[in-house]
């Protein structure tokens, strides 16, 4: 029956089942622009999801049935059949044509083809294309695919192949390196016709081939495999932004993170591995402190769990640190949280070792012995996450070790389990599986772990956490960056768009290693390259491991304190902005970064050129020695810059210079959120700033809330709604505080405008 399936329908229930034999195929429409499809055959177990939570239900540790509608709106299918093919439409307007020969999906708009299953066979249903999963479909020359996660190169992916697969990718070069640390299964297309996503709900190994591979028996394609057993995959439809929208709905609520961790939070790997690392840690104290700079947190690199030259995870060496209880109260007397690096491996040679050993806690080979593989410094094995005393083991542990001696935060690092043996069994979700089949499934878990331990021992506050790798789940918990880079320029341009392509797959919460992580001293120009990209983005972050075991620090070169003290200045200003975007994330889905084409469609889709929430345009210096860039400003508003205000669509040559403020575009028709405190200041003095329309009307709001609880849930929070009246004369302000929290604004209209401001509120 090779390459010939007739399959038969049955229409009984809300979704569609087509039947062949062994083989399945189901479609459930989930929502007006929303639809799932699975192929499984019979009688086999499927993994069940951690990505895919729509009700923002907690998942626990068993995760969610892969064909579960729960927290959906399915839709019965009002199908239409010929006897060989099944047609509906979607709510959105999409028409879906089900071939039952070798079943075959088509999706048509405004009577065009947006894609299509490839013919004559799209899926493997008889090992026709060998081992694995496979789905095939139409390719249209000029198409652009973007998402993946943290992909490197250009936005656009199109042309290239991928592996989906998280690994350690130490020094990686940024405009070629693969796979890197994120395990995303998602793109979107854009073609002629319109614009679709794709997300296949798989935990397993996997590759994308854009049209890199070319076959002359068939029309153009490009395809996904996967070593799973069964091939479950979401179709999104509508522009670019509302797919984006639509998958992180999909994929689950994100916790709002504390408002200090969008401020500088500092790190180094040279302070840890010193001999004298707490004097060092305490001798930056005293920098930050004599200069004036704003910090708000350091995240502890593993050199502090150090025994020789080894890392050994939950170990404080008490020769670096006597005393961590103390420690740590002295950061915390000084404003600075504590984010300390955890690893999810064990050396052989770790103290602890024998013990979790014994306790069977860790992935094991098929005899029961621990499964041993190369980790950092040696050879170890994994705490298997899968394992419920594991889990308590860490949780236990996050809290003895870290969490009760005053630290409230972690940094989960080294979390990509490189398991690829198949004979590593993990203690699965109610019977044993194969440990390569989830390796991103048991970083979710790490993480999660880590959340119920901080959870549990402050139950009253956000917790904050940061990791390196895993599936898309991990959003709804942790911050994340683009790993271990390089101190290079090019490491600077194509992590960019390595951040701006995490945005476009859901991560909002990203930045990087500001200064590259490995390499050589980032120069003078380069580091202020790097914090002037960094200052709008999420994580605003300084960390290394330079070649000479040199420390990359904002003192780095006393020449040049004064500029990196203005960059400083910037970010505090722009946190109560990064915040309330912060904020839309989470209730409106909405990136905090995202390229220019997002919301606006004419815009070029290969640009440096990207958007800090909804309001402020940045127009970033990427390449050594330019300090001229040529700015298209996107059409349909106005924009202010440098104290002057420019029309939609006018191509400017603007100077952004590296040895001074970043300069950046603000759109009329916003008010900008400000900190005008300066330095260390706990302080805070907000100034809503109001860059009007010349003539007309617009509206805009405010979060704002005490930063750290969940009080805002209950309305203890501002929620500013601003409706902004401009006239030839007058610019005239009517706001209302629907929170519970009192708060009376100070706006000021933006220099440049001399008309009068009015504040009138309710």
């Amino acid at each position: 029956m090779k390459f010939n399936y007739e399959f038969k329908g049955e229409y009984e229930s809300d979704f569609l089942l087509y039947k062949c034999e062994n083989q399945n195929v189901r479609i459930d429409v989930l929502g007006e622009s929303l639809l799932r499809v699975a192929v499984f055959r019979d009688g086999e177990d499927i993994l069940p999801t951690f990505c895919i939570d729509p009700d923002s239900a907690d998942l626990g540790f068993l995760g969610r049935d892969r064909l579960s509608v729960s927290g959906f709106s399915p839709e019965k299918v009002n199908h239409e059949s010929d006897g060989e093919t099944d047609k509906f439409t979607l709510k959105c307007g999409i028409k879906v044509t089900v071939d039952r020969n070798n079943f075959l999906l088509k999706y048509e708009k405004n009577g065009k083809i947006l894609f299509c299953d490839r013919a004559p066979l799209a899926y493997n249903f008889g090992g026709e294309f060998g081992k694995g999963m496979f789905h095939y479909i139409s390719r249209e020359n000029g198409e652009r695919i973007f998402g993946l996660g943290d992909k490197c190169g250009l936005l656009n992916k199109a042309g290239n192949s991928y592996r989906i697969e998280t690994g350690d990718a130490m020094g990686y070069n940024a405009e070629c390196s693969d796979p890197l640390y994120k395990h995303v299964p998602f793109f979107i297309c854009e073609n002629s016709v319109g614009s679709y996503g794709i997300f296949y709900d798989t935990s397993d190994t996997s590759y994308f081939n854009f049209g890199k591979e070319i076959n002359n028996y068939y029309e153009p394609f490009k395809y996904f495999k996967t070593q799973d057993n069964a091939l479950v995959y979401y179709v999104f439809f509508g522009k670019p932004l509302e797919i984006v929208k639509q998958f992180s709905s999909v994929c689950g609520k994100q916790i709002l993170p504390p408002r200090n961790s969008f401020d500088y939070c500092a790190s180094t790997m040279a302070y840890t591995d010193a001999p004298d690392s707490e004097n060092q840690m305490n001798l930056f104290l005293q920098k930050i402190e004599e200069l004036n700079l704003n910090c708000t947190g350091f995240y502890l690199s593993s050199g502090y769990t150090s025994i020789g030259n080894q890392r050994c995870v939950f170990n404080w060496n008490k020769e670096k640190f006597p005393n961590p209880e103390k420690f740590i109260e002295h950061f915390k007397g000084a404003g600075v949280d504590l984010i300390p690096n955890i690893k999810p491996a064990f050396l052989q040679s770790h103290p602890m070792y024998s013990e979790i050993a014994e306790k069977g806690l860790f992935v094991k080979n098929s005899d029961g012995t621990p499964f041993i593989t190369q980790f950092w410094d040696g050879q170890g094995s994994y705490l298997d996450f899968t394992n419920p005393a594991a889990r308590e083991f860490w949780i236990e542990n996050v809290k003895d070790k870290l969490l009760d001696k005053g630290i409230k935060c972690t940094w989960n690092d080294n979390n990509e389990f490189d398991i690829k043996d198949e004979s590593a069994v993990a203690y699965g979700f109610g019977k044993a599986v194969n440990a390569s089949r989830i390796r991103p499934v048991l970083t979710y878990l790490m993480v999660y772990s880590s959340y119920l331990a901080q959870i549990e021992k402050y139950p009253g506050l956000r917790p904050f956490l940061s990791t390196r790798s895993g599936n898309i789940g991990v959003r709804r918990f942790a911050q994340t960056w683009s790993g271990d880079n390089r101190t290079d320029w090019n490491s600077l341009r194509f992590c960019h768009f390595i951040g701006l392509t995490m945005s476009l797959s859901g991560f909002y919460f990203y930045g990087h290693d500001l200064g590259g992580f490995s390499g050589d001293m980032p120069s003078r120009e380069l580091l202020l390259r790097w914090l002037q990209l960094g200052l709008f983005e999420p994580r605003f972050t300084i960390h290394s491991w330079n070649s000479d075991g040199s420390a990359t620090m904002p003192w780095s070169y006393p020449d040049i304190l004064p500029y990196v003290k203005e960059i400083f200045a910037q970010r505090k200003e722009l946190v109560p902005y990064l915040y309330n975007c912060a904020y839309r994330a989470v209730e409106l889905n909405e990136p905090i970064n995202s390229p220019v084409f997002l919301y606006y469609d004419g815009e070029a889709r290969e640009s440096d050129l990207f958007l800090a929430g909804r309001n402020i345009l940045v127009a970033p210096v990427l390449d050594e020695g330019k300090n001229e860039v040529t700015v298209h400003l996107p059409k349909g508003d106005r924009w202010y810059f440098d104290g002057a205000f420019y029309k939609g669509g006018t191509v400017l040559q603007v100077q952004i210079p590296a040895y001074g403020k970043m300069k950046y575009f603000v759109k009329c028709g916003c008010v900008i959120p400000c900190n005008k405190a300066t330095g260390r200041s706990s302080d805070e003095n907000l100034v809503l700033t109001v860059y009007p329309v010349s003539n007309g009307t617009f509206t805009d709001t405010f979060f704002y809330d005490d930063g750290k609880t969940f009080d805002y849930l209950k309305n203890k929070c501002v929620k500013l709604n601003m409706t902004v009246k401009c006239e030839k004369q007058e610019v005239t302000v009517f706001y209302e505080n629907s929170g519970d929290m009192p708060f009376t604004p100070h706006f000021e209209l933006v220099q440049g405008d001399s008309r009068r401001l009015t504040v009138k509120g309710k």
